[in-house]
């Protein structure tokens, strides 16, 4: 605001002044936030002017700032899908180990919704030999944890270790240990206070074969604790595929082909407390040859002017081959085929034109004719010296 006044004597001027102050001090009582002053006096001999601009005079308040307490929200969880098993070694995130030239598993990149999973023995062929500390931490679910392999456990903080907040609280992951008896598995689980399965495999497995050469059975023995058993199969250079499940301790496959020969092997298979199985370790590996069985009781004894080869019968098959080499001293010979026979019934040969003393080495052999061809079983060598 701005006044304008003109002073005629003394008196007048202080007059003014006075009414100055007296409205200064009005608008600080009144709460105005700030006056400035500016004041400018101008005094002549004839008239005088006084002018007032814009007074501002600081006011500080103090406002009171309540501050929201907010909680961190808790990391997510994966959704829970019920037991799932993961048994890909692909899961898997490793170190090569360069002097023992072996794996260390470092991470788990497999579903986190896993209830069961299973820690191979070899990746990618190569040995695994350790496991990381905390690298199923992001695995909620964890019920139970196979390993397939007596192998090192890092560390005490290898599985989920629980969330609070907001209200809300997800215990830790307490999985179920399984693994060798008396093994680093064993111990890592008594020091941790977790529950520990010992798991073993058939200590026998045999097989035999039918005369038909399409059916094989497979014979093993029982592993304390099992509820039954899994029976795997492979043939040439091809992955092992289950064949059956058998709740004894033999089985029979059907539907083979002549010729061909097949691997098995049988793992058992357990109940764990909460309804899932749990495969054991596998047995050893055998093998079944789809081929007339190996001819018994082969032996050849020089004869006046020869040397004569017999066996004993198979009545399961068609007929035999008999193959002979002489030795000639500083010369490499060879086998060559001199007789096919085409009557089981018929259980030897004799060589006539043999060497009086001469070293004679015979290779017989069986064979069965399926659809026109011919499946040869395994031979067998005998030698003997002509008379």
């Amino acid at each position: 605001m701005k006044f304008r006044y003109q002073t005629r004597g003394g008196k007048d001027e202080e007059r003014m002044k006075r009414w100055i102050c007296s409205i200064l001090c009005l608008s600080m009582v009144a709460g105005l936030a700030s006056i400035e002053v500016k004041a400018s006096t101008e005094t002549d001999t004839i008239e005088g002017e006084i002018e007032i601009m814009s007074v501002q005079v600081p006011v500080t308040e103090t406002a009171a700032v309540e501050t929201s307490k907010t909680e961190v929200p808790l990391p997510s969880l994966p959704v829970f899908i019920g037991n799932y098993t993961v048994k890909d070694e692909n899961a898997f995130q490793t170190a090569f180990n360069v002097a023992d030239k072996t794996w260390t598993i470092t991470g788990y990149v497999g579903n986190k919704s896993a209830t069961t999973i299973y820690i191979p023995e070899k990746i990618n062929g190569i040995k695994v030999t350790a496991v990381a500390d905390k690298v199923f931490e992001g695995c909620p679910y964890l019920k139970n944890v196979v390993f397939m392999a007596d192998m090192e456990i890092q560390g005490n903080s290898l599985f989920f270790q629980g969330q609070q907040g907001n209200g809300v609280s997800h215990a830790a992951a307490r999985p179920e240990i399984w693994g060798k008896a008396n093994g680093k598995a064993a111990a890592f689980a008594m020091g941790a206070g977790l529950v520990f399965h010992p798991l073993d495999g058939s200590a026998q497995i045999s097989s035999k074969k039918d005369a038909g050469l399409t059916k094989a059975t497979i014979n093993w023995s029982a592993v304390n604790g099992a509820g039954s058993y899994n029976v795997y199969r492979k043939s040439g250079k091809g992955q092992y595929t289950l064949r059956g499940i058998s709740a004894g301790l033999s089985f029979t496959d059907t539907g083979l082909k002549a010729g061909t020969t097949y691997k098995y092997k049988v793992t058992p298979v357990f109940a764990a407390s909460d309804g899932e199985t749990i495969e054991g370790y596998a047995s050893k590996e055998v093998s079944v040859a789809m081929v007339p069985a190996k001819l018994k009781g082969v032996n050849a004894k020089g004869v006046r002017g020869g040397v004569q080869v017999r066996w004993k019968r198979n009545k399961n098959v068609s007929g035999y081959q008999v193959y002979m080499k002489v030795h000639v001293k500083g010369f490499k010979t060879k086998f060559n085929r001199v007789k096919t026979i085409k009557k089981n019934k018929i259980t030897g040969y004799r060589y006539k034109m043999a060497v009086r003393g001469m070293k004679y080495s015979f290779k017989v052999r069986s064979f069965k004719k399926i659809k026109g061809k011919k499946i040869f079983g395994p031979y067998v060598t005998v030698s003997a010296k002509a008379k």
